[in-house]
């Protein structure tokens, strides 16, 4: 199954349940037919501002996706939050498959986008010790940081922007299946 027909149907079904046009029921069928190819089954369930989605390929392996509404913490994503920032509402997703995870959740914060890429700069220099660390600075006091574990096939991005009020800032991070 291509990423790219995964997405259409999060796409999709995101449509579906925000104008409230179709049952949540027939919305949910339809994206399981489209899934299901080349002997993929698939479950899909919406609800609440969330999609969650399993299926199973014709070898037997395992994805599952939950976006808009993931649990996704300090602990996935393997860096703390921005002290008093807040995820937003429907702003978190996690992806497992058989070769590994991928979690992302968006901060918002009061404080200037200088003052947060800082305090991300610190702590992933920090951790840094054996791994690629990167950086590329916005004229906004913005940032883009990444810190790679090439050994552990690990990557941590978080992405720090100005908002209208504080900033924003996109934590990604992937790691493989636990052997």
């Amino acid at each position: 199954m291509t990423r790219n027909r995964i997405f259409l149907c999060l796409a999709v079904a995101a449509g579906l349940v925000a104008c409230s046009k179709a049952p949540e029921k027939a919305a949910e069928t339809m994206i399981e037919s489209a899934l299901q190819k080349d002997g993929t089954r698939a479950k899909v369930e919406l609800s609440s501002g969330s999609t969650k989605i399993t299926t199973t390929d014709a070898s037997g392996k395992t994805t599952h996706m939950e976006m808009g509404g993931a649990k996704v913490g300090e602990t996935e994503l393997g860096v703390p939050f921005y002290p008093g920032a807040k995820p937003g509402e429907g702003e978190s997703s996690k992806v497992s498959t058989p070769d590994g995870s991928m979690y992302t959740v968006v901060l918002h914060s009061a404080d200037p986008a200088d003052k947060v890429a800082a305090f991300y700069r610190e702590r992933l220099k920090s951790m840094s010790t054996g791994k690629q660390f990167m950086e590329m600075s916005g004229g906004d006091g913005g940032a883009n940081l990444v810190l790679a574990d090439d050994k552990a096939k690990t990557t941590v991005q978080v992405n720090v922007m100005k908002a209208d009020k504080g900033s924003d800032v996109q934590i990604v991070a992937s790691r493989p299946a636990a052997k």
